[in-house]
């Protein structure tokens, strides 16, 4: 497995962990973690899970995880690896930047007790929805904020 893989899986389990994906959503996560390389019965079990019988995939999930030796990481560890993992995101293409920059609040904000290093974004996010006129510079500005935070990070 690549490590771009080994990024993305630890992403999933991440966003579960955080609250990010909804249970239902669950078997196609693990769908992707099967076309990623990885395996276990339980995986297998819950990506093959049709759509309207889906009650027990956090059950599953946890299985999945037991499965795959995979640990819940401590709040703020994986609150800074989904800011940093959602900026690349963003900077590589994969995710538009208001939906990324949003995540990225979503995911860090309160996670981190509201860190300095992150109001820049919530200021600008305020300004997004207050101030439709200025959505050009804001975006050039949420991309800078972005930019910096990754190089900060690296």
């Amino acid at each position: 497995m690549d490590s771009q893989a080994n990024v993305r899986a630890r992403a999933i389990f991440l966003c579960e962990q955080t609250g990010l994906i909804p249970p239902h959503e669950l078997p196609d996560f693990a769908t992707e973690l099967l076309v990623l390389g990885y395996d276990a019965p339980s995986l297998r079990e819950l990506a093959g899970l049709p759509t309207g019988d889906r009650a027990d995939s956090a059950d599953m999930w946890n299985v999945v995880r037991d499965e795959l030796s995979v640990r819940h990481e401590d709040d703020e560890e994986a609150a800074r690896f989904l800011l940093k993992y959602w900026a690349r995101e963003i900077i590589e293409g994969r995710i538009d930047l208001l939906p990324g920059a949003r995540l990225m609040y979503r995911v860090g904000w309160f996670a981190l007790g509201q860190p300095m290093e992150l109001h820049e974004l919530v200021n600008l996010l305020d300004v997004w929805d207050e101030m439709p006129q200025r959505r050009d510079q804001t975006a050039s500005e949420l991309l800078d904020f972005v930019r910096k935070l990754l190089d900060h990070e690296s």
